[in-house]
């Protein structure tokens, strides 16, 4: 009745199970449809751009620069800091530098770029009455000559509110407004620069291309239909910057034409500032800053030598001067390498199926393995990312991490507070009743807690403490002592079963009734029993030492253990309303009349041939005798587990020996000689002594011709 109980249990366990994922899939589904909802969300966009600076420096590791510098569609003459600490520009106010930079502005035009934009803005000028007449005559004049041939184009800047441009001498001797575009870079909220500005709006005009789209147009590119994000060249100066203090002794002195041409011909050329602290902005390419500016992989020189390296303090190099962000949004245009973050819908099913498989999987795992796993699933995720902003899409990673890292914070919660509920009743309700083995079983299975039962091969162990009914006698008048020696007592044993995996069923008065094999499997029962059982007798003697004789004055206690292995009915039995998890049968039986045998031979751990069959190698045995027990007809061999091979004396050793020599004669039906081997060791082994009285016995009268050495017990 209770197996065919348990396998009708089957499929509600299976039903049970459905009924747990199908809610699971619905939780796991709820989470993907509200993280995927966050693609649409306010500030979504800033994430996704946010995501950039950290893709340029994987894509950076993984696949290299973009292009080499000598690639570069867009050119830079600064003054460096080289440039600022050298004649003429030395001491010089900015106002007086219209003349150096009107020397190379004309070298430059003379190599035919494709145009010339001037990131740096004169707001005010010498060249007036009462200062300097005709100062800016020459950079007018280069000017003009530029911008009759279409290829030049003044950078203006509003600051709150206020417009920033040339005095109005450069402006017309640059064909006028047709010429000037707005600088202002986009800066996102958290004042980093990674998208670009096409188009600005503009009073008169509605709407102007920005300074770097409008240099890209008139360098023959197509321009994209809206703002776009810069993607940042990676490569150690990646955009070619030329000090202007070389262009101008270039120019002036070493007359080289050919130096221009070879460096500026066909490329758009930028005229700014590269100092240490001016006109300097944090962009998405912060990560990625592989050089000081001071140190970048500078072009070919013409006359003047870079200048040494200066020690610039509390500088932050993750900043880069905006002529640099410029050119890289120019290289972007001209060379058509625009970052496209995916669109809401690609983006929303890239959340939702990273959220729901991931959910899935922190379903399945313990909470430290779902870290793990979940590291593992976002790098290969991020791998992804990095591949595809290789291409040109970027992915959301900021989103895709933050949703996976909610959705392990929201399905361990889960677990914890909804499907783990149960489970901790259970753990709290029995931890005090049952073993730990069974109550985690009932806490991972609660359906078991069912009548029913199953065939199962175990090793079971029963132990009694030998001559208990002395000890209660002698305690009558203090059954409260009684009761915590007892206790104190079972601790003990009980901890030397558990220690080796064994499951403690049940306690009868003084007794210990435990089992390998069940409810938990154990391919090595046998030998953890017998391990178990040597263990409570190590224990017992500090026990005994510590407790018994130190705590109480009492004389130490004695225990007896059995041991056998066998098939077992295990399971619930007991009533429809109180269930006890045991095991019952044969088997459990001639365990228990193991433990009671012993007290007969004088022995302190008996076990049946099939336990000696399982438990290996490495105990010292004493083959005790053939018993057939009360209830049986035939005989099974049983042994004393003397102790572990390396931990047993000489002496105990030699004594086993002689007690073997001592059997085989008896087993031969040599009484007499087996009464004087017996004898020898008779006054030092109970089981001896009693063989020496069997074999006098059999001296007497003879057993009969078919006897098999078995002995029948006839008690227990």
């Amino acid at each position: 009745m209770s197996l065919s109980r348990a396998a009708e249990g089957a499929p509600r366990r299976l039903l049970a199970l459905g009924r747990q994922w199908r809610r699971r899939l619905g939780v796991a589904a709820l989470l993907g449809v509200l993280a995927a909802g966050l693609s649409y969300a306010p500030g979504a966009d800033f994430l996704t751009r946010l995501g950039t600076d950290f893709l340029f420096p994987l894509r950076h590791w993984v696949y290299g620069p973009l292009f080499a510098p000598a690639e570069s569609d867009v050119v830079v003459v600064a003054v460096d800091e080289q440039s600022y600490r050298t004649p003429p520009l030395l001491n010089t106010p900015k106002v007086a530098w219209t003349p150096v930079l009107a020397v190379i502005l004309n070298a430059v035009n003379a190599a035919d770029p494709k145009v010339v934009g001037v990131d740096t803005i004169y707001p005010t000028t010498l060249d007036r009455e009462g200062l300097v007449l005709r100062y800016d005559l020459p950079m007018k004049q280069a000017l003009r000559r530029a911008a009759d041939k279409g290829k030049i184009v003044l950078g203006k800047a509003i600051f709150g509110g206020e417009e920033l441009k040339p005095y109005d001498g450069l402006v017309t001797a640059a064909r006028g407004d047709a010429n000037l575009r707005l600088l202002n870079l986009d800066l996102d909220q958290d004042d980093v620069v990674r998208g670009y500005f096409l188009k600005h709006a503009d009073e008169a005009q509605g709407a102007t291309t920005s300074f770097g789209a409008e240099l890209a147009l008139r360098a023959g590119a197509v321009l994209p239909d809206k703002n776009f994000l810069i993607n940042f060249n990676t490569a150690p100066g990646d955009i070619p910057v030329y000090s202007m203090v070389d262009l101008l002794q270039c120019a002036e002195v070493a007359k080289d034409e050919a130096y221009f041409r070879r460096h500026f011909a066909g490329k758009i050329v930028l005229f700014g500032e590269a100092l240490d602290l001016e006109d300097r902005f944090i962009s998405s390419r912060r990560l990625v800053m592989n050089a000081r500016e001071d140190q970048r992989a500078a072009p070919e020189r013409c006359v003047v030598p870079k200048g040494p390296e200066r020690a610039s303090a509390n500088l932050d190099r993750r900043s880069m001067p905006g002529v640099l962000i410029h050119a890289a949004a120019i290289n972007t245009i001209t060379k058509g390498l625009y970052l496209t973050p995916l669109s809401p819908q690609a983006a929303t099913f890239a959340i939702f199926g990273s959220v729901f498989l991931l959910s899935l999987m922190f379903f399945l795992v313990s909470p430290v393995q779902g870290l793990l796993l979940g590291g593992v699933a976002l790098l290969g995720e991020l791998a992804l990312s990095v591949h595809a902003f290789a291409a040109g899409a970027v992915a959301p990673v900021v989103l895709l991490a933050g949703t996976a890292l909610l959705t392990y914070t929201l399905i361990y919660a889960y677990r914890f507070v909804v499907e783990d509920k149960e489970r901790r009743w259970i753990q709290h309700a029995f931890r005090h009743y049952l073993a730990p083995v069974l109550v985690e079983r009932l806490a991972a299975d609660p359906k078991a807690l069912r009548l029913g039962g199953e065939k199962k091969r175990v090793t079971l162990f029963f132990s009694d403490i030998a001559g208990f009914t002395t000890i209660s006698e002698n305690l009558k008048d203090r059954p409260e002592l009684l009761v915590e020696i007892l206790n104190r007592y079972l601790t003990v044993m009980t901890a030397a079963v558990e220690a080796r995996g064994g499951y403690v069923d049940k306690f009868i008065g003084d007794a210990v009734m435990a089992v390998w094999g069940a409810p938990l499997p154990d391919d090595q029962a046998e030998r953890h029993g017998v391990e178990a059982a040597l263990d409570c007798f190590a224990a017992l003697e500090r026990f005994n030492t510590d407790i018994v004789q130190g705590e109480y004055g009492m004389k130490p206690i004695g225990t007896r253990i059995g041991l056998n292995t066998g098939v077992a009915i295990v399971g619930n039995m007991g009533s429809a309303s109180r269930l006890n998890y045991t095991v019952t049968g044969d088997t459990v039986n001639l365990a228990a009349r193991l433990e009671g045998a012993n007290k007969e031979y004088g022995s302190r751990i008996m076990v049946s041939d099939e336990t000696v069959t399982g438990m290996g190698q490495g105990f010292v045995l004493r083959r005790l005798d053939r018993l057939v027990v009360k209830g049986k007809s035939e005989p099974i061999k049983v042994y004393e587990v003397v102790g572990r091979e390396g931990e047993v004396d000489a002496a105990a050793l030699e004594r086993v020996i002689r007690f073997h020599a001592a059997l085989d004669l008896y087993d031969a039906r040599e009484f007499s000689a087996a009464a004087t081997a017996f004898d020898a060791l008779a006054t030092q082994d109970p089981a001896a002594e009693m063989y020496a009285e069997r074999c006098r016995h059999y001296l007497d009268d003879p057993p009969p011709l078919d006897w098999n050495g078995a002995f029948e017990m006839k008690t227990k």
